[in-house]
């Protein structure tokens, strides 16, 4: 590579503006030595690996750790310039990390939807992103290809769309505005040298072109589908269609098609030689696993008193759950639209009688089962039946402001049954208010609720009459386990004997005002709930106070504890968080350890791991006959060591529920592994072997404590409980709404 610390005459070379760009040898050089002797940064200059004039030419080592940013950025220039040449691709980059992106035009999916008596083509492109990282386990640089979710583009000019309902200015009909259209591609022809035309296509933001007054002529330029479009034309409202194949299999159809038409390349060759051709095998020394403990949970009592443990959440629940409910007088509310009532009254049925599968009694599943209580109907005078579809909150509160309701029992847990008839997937903002605002309502009551989607429900129903099946009986299920969660039980615990440590997740979640809002949940060891706090983005005192007050409640009932370990939902800052966590705990006189667990808030769609020897069973309808399916999916528990990093060590965690040596159901899912950082700053980041096995142990299991459903998440609680209060508290008038922190109302 050659380098100078002047800029060349024609000013084509690259300034590396950061100390972390500058290599080592560049740095350890003669030729430079006096440029490094001071305090400051010098300034450096490369061509890259293009002879220039003046500039000296140092060799590198490309898998030398201290040279990560610079192979990085040498790589990306070529894979930029080599996309370019492709017709039918469009190259982006990313605005945080500066990786490649490749839309792909060619053979993208095209499908037609109707608008106002009026037709529009949409066109989807597959996307992928190519990263250039570094393997800071096996010190070497490699090629990431990460399929991207694909992007739709609406095949109609940015001018027609914003002239059609401009015609009359006082139609009522709404139109798109320009804020709606967030980014576009633009199409342009150009000449070369010879005289040879060629295209030129950018996916740039619109309001960026237009502030700028860069290149789109808007008879050309077509919109990408942003959120607020794919509202506007109702595409927000089709649920998504649950498939039960291995997400895997396509995933790695897709990149290997990918490779095999743009890196399968002598060109590519040339810039990646010999790392664009293959998958990656994982170092065997890299891998790990936890230990099949770890999946155990303990539920009820079995009808000799002894203790029921499962690995499987859906069939432990049938022997009740581990801490009861509090309460010995529990009554169901329905809440239910006119329209709805035989379905409201059936569904109090079923939970109070167990009547959806007469007949077979190990079926009969009360709600009783579940909460480990008596439970009744309210007083019929309770029950609430509004008219207004659309917007019913005016209605329940009217009701719930009546004698009926300032005359509750105290003796009396109420739980109110809202049998809701406005789709989770409702377009309109007034329309998924009402139900944070009717929650909200009922909570100021105490009265936790438990919604249920009507029109889901009806067609449950329906198909499990078509079906001559039971199907719904796992909702109730579901909703049965929440219900407990809302009144103080706790359906399921870790089998974990009791240690003296405290775990603290954080989470949040962006509103529609663009702002966080965070939350902070408190466990022991076992999985029992202690408390939960939240605050806003900026309110990092609130933060820390937070983690403060959790430590406290939880010394002065057990006593200090011996290490506290916080998962995190993003990088926690050193100088700036940590630091005021260190400051908290000398105000406590408490020397302990302090391990930050990082977890990415999504499943990873970049480092995927594929395990080609694992299938599975599945039933063949057309068939009538069982058979032995690729899934591609690697056992739960396994974990790859992917090195150390600035933040911490990081891991690679798959959490599903494929078992050794247990039978696995395709129903389940086949959710993508989960990454973790694990640090320890108040140590120096000194962080034992054991202790790494037992903090990735926990973050495993802590995903096997969500009491919103029976089914196996990829995710601990401690993220996903903060997430949802950070979700619903922005739509609360009254951030005090609920006191009663030892339930988790919010499920």
């Amino acid at each position: 590579m050659y380098f100078s610390a002047k800029d060349d005459a024609e000013r084509k070379s690259t300034r590396l503006k950061s100390p972390v760009l500058i290599p080592k040898e560049v740095k350890q050089s003669q030729i430079f030595s006096n440029l490094f002797a001071g305090n400051g940064t010098p300034t450096i200059y490369t061509s890259f690996s293009s002879p220039t004039e003046g500039f000296e030419v140092i060799a590198l080592d490309f898998n030398e750790p201290e040279n990560e940013y610079f192979v990085k950025r040498y790589y990306n220039r070529l894979l930029e310039k080599y996309f370019r040449y492709y017709d039918d691709v469009v190259v982006t980059k990313s605005g945080i990390t500066d990786d490649i992106q490749v839309w792909l035009l060619a053979n993208g999916d095209k499908k037609h939807i109707n608008h106002d008596n009026k037709q529009y083509e949409l066109i989807e492109m597959d996307r992928f992103t190519i990263r250039v990282k570094y393997d800071h386990y096996n010190n070497c640089p490699y090629l990431l290809v990460a399929n991207d979710r694909p992007a739709l583009m609406l095949n109609v000019p940015v001018a027609r769309l914003l002239a059609e309902g401009a015609n009359d200015p006082f139609t009522s009909k709404s139109s798109i505005t320009p804020s709606m259209i967030n980014k576009v591609m633009t199409r342009e022809v150009r000449k070369g040298s010879d005289g040879t035309e060629y295209v030129v296509r950018r996916i740039d933001r619109y309001d960026y072109l237009q502030s700028h007054n860069k290149y789109c002529p808007l008879e050309t330029t077509r919109p990408i589908m942003s959120g607020e479009l794919k509202r506007f034309f109702g595409l927000d409202k089709h649920e998504e269609t649950r498939t039960f194949e291995s997400k895997y299999i396509k995933y790695l159809e897709k990149i290997e098609n990918f490779r095999k038409k743009f890196l399968n390349t002598k060109d590519i060759e040339r810039i990646f030689p010999n790392l664009a051709y293959e998958f990656t095998k994982v170092n065997p020394l890299q891998v790990g696993e936890t230990s099949s403990s770890k999946r155990m949970l303990i539920f009820g009592k079995d009808s000799n008193g002894n203790d029921v443990r499962n690995v499987r959440q859906q069939y432990g629940v049938n022997s009740g759950p581990r801490i009861k409910c509090p309460y010995t007088d529990i009554q169901l509310i329905a809440i239910y639209h006119t329209s709805d009532k035989k379905y409201a009254s059936h569904l109090l049925g079923y939970f109070r009688n167990g009547n959806y599968c007469s007949g077979n009694n190990d079926e009969r599943k009360k709600l009783e089962m579940y909460i480990g209580t008596n439970v009744s109907y309210a007083d019929k005078l309770l029950h609430i039946e509004f008219k207004d579809m659309l917007n019913p909150t005016r209605e329940i509160e009217e009701a719930l402001y009546g004698k009926e309701y300032r005359n509750l029992n105290p003796k009396i847990k109420y739980v109110g049954i809202y049998v809701s008839p406005i789709h989770k997937y409702a377009s309109s903002k007034e329309s998924k208010e009402c139900y944070y605002k009717i929650k909200e309502m009922f909570l100021k009551h105490n009265i936790p609720t438990q919604c249920i989607d009507s029109n889901r429900m009806r067609g449950q129903l329906e198909r499990d009459v078509k079906k001559n099946r039971k199907d719904f009986i796992y909702t109730l299920q579901n909703m049965g386990i929440a219900i407990c969660a809302k009144l103080g039980g706790s359906p399921w615990l870790l089998d974990e004997i009791e240690k003296k440590e405290l775990i603290i997740g954080i989470g949040a979640f962006r509103s529609d005002n663009q702002q966080y809002i965070g939350a902070a949940f408190s466990f022991d060891n076992t999985g029992v709930f202690n408390d939960y706090s939240y605050f806003q983005k900026s309110e990092l005192d609130e933060l820390v106070g937070a983690i403060k007050m959790a430590i406290i409640h939880y010394s002065a009932v057990n006593s200090q504890p011996e290490r506290i370990i916080i998962h995190y939902y993003k990088k926690i800052s050193r100088k700036r968080e940590f630091k005021k966590v260190e400051d908290m705990l000398k105000s406590l006189n408490l020397n302990v350890p302090v391990f930050i667990v990082t977890i990415n808030k999504t499943e990873s769609e970049d480092i995927v791991l594929f395990d080609e020897e694992s299938t599975y069973t599945s039933y063949n309808y057309q068939t009538r006959q069982n058979e032995v399916v690729k899934s591609l999916m690697p056992y739960s528990g396994k974990w790859v060591n992917l090195g150390p990093s600035k933040e911490g060590h990081r891991y690679l965690l798959c959490n599903n529920t494929r078992y050794e040596n247990e039978r696995f159901s395709n129903m389940d899912g086949f959710p993508f592994p989960i990454k973790l950082t694990i640090a320890c700053p108040n140590r120096n980041d000194k962080i034992e072997t054991p202790v790494v096995q037992q903090l990735i142990d926990q973050v495993y299991q802590f995903s096997r404590i969500y009491w919103k459903s029976v089914k196996q998440q990829g995710l601990p609680v401690t993220i996903k409980y903060p997430e949802m209060i950070a979700e619903i508290m922005p739509h609360f008038n009254d951030k005090t709404v609920y006191t009663d922190n030892n339930c988790l109302w919010f499920l």
